[in-house]
């Protein structure tokens, strides 16, 4: 018969990296994608932003962005509301929009509400932010 039905092997293949065959991947991150990296020993995420080259680095939960001083991250551009928008750290971060007069635009798209990835760029008013997290 033409059509006739191969077993499935009773093992992985040698050699191979697990997530084959129907297999699940072996624990430990052998086949974890490179755009995903492993949390590190501890689980702890440095996170912090870059504001037209400026770092700052988050060190609460939440973190809020505009023009006033009562900002927890000053922005001086006339483009910024005084209570612009919020990030907060976690798994994902994210990005609010606090109901500024001229929005938030991350990784080129116009929204209220956003998932940060390391790299996420950031424009508000005529400035710009680099979102960027990492182990350790």
């Amino acid at each position: 018969d033409v059509y006739k039905r191969q077993p499935m092997p009773a093992a992985p293949p040698p050699g191979g990296r697990g997530g084959g065959y129907g297999y699940p991947q072996p624990a430990g991150g052998a086949g974890r994608s490179p755009a995903a990296p492993a949390p590190a020993a501890g689980g702890r995420m440095r996170h912090w932003i870059e504001i037209n080259g400026t770092r700052h680095q988050i060190s609460r939960a939440t973190l809020v962005l505009g023009r006033s001083t009562e900002a927890d991250v000053r922005i001086d551009d006339p483009g910024v509301s005084r209570r612009h928008c919020e990030i907060r750290t976690g798994t994902p971060s994210t990005i609010q929009d606090l109901g500024s007069t001229n929005g938030i635009v991350v990784d080129g798209q116009h929204t209220t509400r956003a998932t940060l990835r390391d790299g996420s760029r950031i424009v508000v008013g005529s400035s710009t932010i680099i979102y960027r997290q990492a182990e350790g």
